[in-house]
């Protein structure tokens, strides 16, 4: 299959995308909030915020060289100019391979923060009076998204950070599903958290209320408990598109050029069926 032309959208009737995010809705519904992604070659993708034309680019790199799965790391939404474009292509491909594509929840992918942050307004601007309808409809989808994804060679996938309290991974399959304004303190630190070099465990956020950074000790400590090699995350935007953290166990990418000028700044991740990890720009 090859990658779409958005032309296909331009004939959507209203029902056609409310039975898009229906379809969607009922599959991420069979999903666990933990994604078990077995051996195989997987390209992985940071932060997107609306940015149609790397998306473009990745589903191409993806059919090209033929990739076993293809995981998105959340915040599909905000802030970019082509939010509902990129959510719209990403329900899309999630139907026709829902064992391929695997979209995991981003702090964006939350009612009260794209409310603020331009996707409801791209919305009113797009569907006039039935905008609050689909804006709903959109979030009641967003809130059954999966919390992470953990690869044959345990390799931890998160949006954000590891949260304080959570010793073992797969207790995040009783975390509390359907929340389309996260108020779980677990889930909101799985989608906010962000690492830090100085400092050993847990310490405040200036994010918000509730939001951690957690430091190496606190890292370590982490996924010698769950036998995990690495951690790969987005959330945050680096100069190169990309960060490591902890001797290179904890890999911060970025992929949405919406938020840099000059090219070769953003970045995906690929893990090899061998199990090695590459960083390359996008």
């Amino acid at each position: 299959m090859s990658v779409i032309s958005l032309k296909i959208f331009e004939q959507y009737t209203l029902e056609d995308y409310f039975s898009l995010i229906d379809s969607v809705d009922h599959l991420l519904e069979k999903e666990n909030h933990l994604i078990y992604i077995p051996k195989g070659k997987i390209l992985i993708v940071g932060d997107l915020h609306g940015d149609l034309e790397t998306l473009e680019k990745i589903l191409e790199k993806f059919f090209k060289e033929k990739f076993d799965y293809l995981l998105f790391l959340g915040d599909y939404v905000d802030r970019g100019a082509k939010q509902v474009e990129v959510i719209n292509t990403l329900f899309y491909y999630k139907t026709h391979f829902p064992s391929k594509i695997i979209l995991i929840r981003g702090n964006h992918e939350d009612r009260t923060i794209n409310r603020q942050y331009g996707f409801y307004d791209e919305l009113r601007h797009k569907f006039n009076d039935h905008h609050k309808e689909i804006f709903n409809k959109y979030n009641k989808a967003f809130s059954k998204l999966p919390l992470a994804a953990i690869t044959w060679n345990r390799i931890f996938c998160i949006h954000g950070g590891i949260p304080e309290g959570l010793e073992d991974i797969n207790v995040i399959n009783s975390f509390p599903k359907n929340q389309i304004t996260i108020k779980d303190s677990m889930t909101k630190q799985l989608l906010w958290n962000d690492p830090h070099e100085r400092g050993g465990m847990f310490k405040r956020n200036s994010r918000g209320v509730g939001i951690k950074k957690f430091g190496k000790t606190a890292f370590m400590n982490f996924i010698t408990l769950n036998s995990i090699r690495y951690i790969i995350r987005s959330h945050e935007k680096f100069k190169n598109g990309f960060k490591e953290f902890f001797d290179g166990k904890l890999i911060s990418i970025f992929s949405s050029h919406s938020y840099f000028s000059k090219k070769n700044s953003t970045v995906i991740g690929i893990i090899e069926k061998s199990g090695n990890i590459k960083i390359e720009p996008i």
